[in-house]
């Protein structure tokens, strides 16, 4: 029985008005689908698309500039080791370069020396230090999008140091 009267329901919602026949017809149909709902998340989606894949770009390069940052770090901690065994500056510049796969120049690298006890010269027990500065620019998301406003791509100064306890003499580093 309870069939019966759902179809008896559905039947009386499906007439409640006359029959639109003709113009009548057209314009009830138009009417109906500007009362759709169809398409609205599309709509939406494509207002909040660009700004999600922006988002997400930006994300991702932020990432890759903590990667940058560690590389950096770590090719600096390499150098100090490098330069507490007492290696030339030139040969402990290279080995930085070389573990930075080439993110550091041999120019931005720089040792010297802690002079603790005045005297001028790196004796062993005394720290050396090396350091090397990176500025990285962001590219993928922020970069272009911030160029289509005026503003230049936003970058990263990275500058990080490491101190070793310089184990022999032979140093040829200036004193920071």
């Amino acid at each position: 029985m309870r069939g019966g009267v759902r179809s008896k329901v559905k039947i009386s919602e499906r007439t409640a008005g006359l029959p639109a026949t003709g113009l009548q017809g057209a314009v009830a149909h138009v009417l109906s689908a500007l009362k759709s709902e169809r398409g609205q998340a599309l709509v939406e989606f494509a207002f909040i698309g660009p700004l999600l894949l922006l988002f997400i770009l930006i994300v991702v390069d932020f990432g890759i500039a903590m990667d940058r940052r560690e590389l950096v770090q770590h090719a600096v901690r390499e150098g100090a080791r490098r330069a507490a065994v007492a290696d030339s500056v030139a040969d402990i510049k290279a080995a930085t370069h070389n573990e930075s796969a080439g993110t550091l120049d041999t120019d931005a690298v720089k040792v010297c020396f802690v002079d603790a006890n005045g005297n001028g010269n790196p004796d062993p027990g005394e720290n050396v230090r090396v350091s090397g500065e990176y500025t990285y620019k962001f590219s993928l998301g922020g970069g272009e999008a911030l160029a289509a406003f005026g503003v230049g791509p936003p970058s990263i100064d990275m500058s990080p140091s490491a101190e070793e306890r310089l184990e022999r003499p032979g140093l040829n580093a200036p004193a920071c």
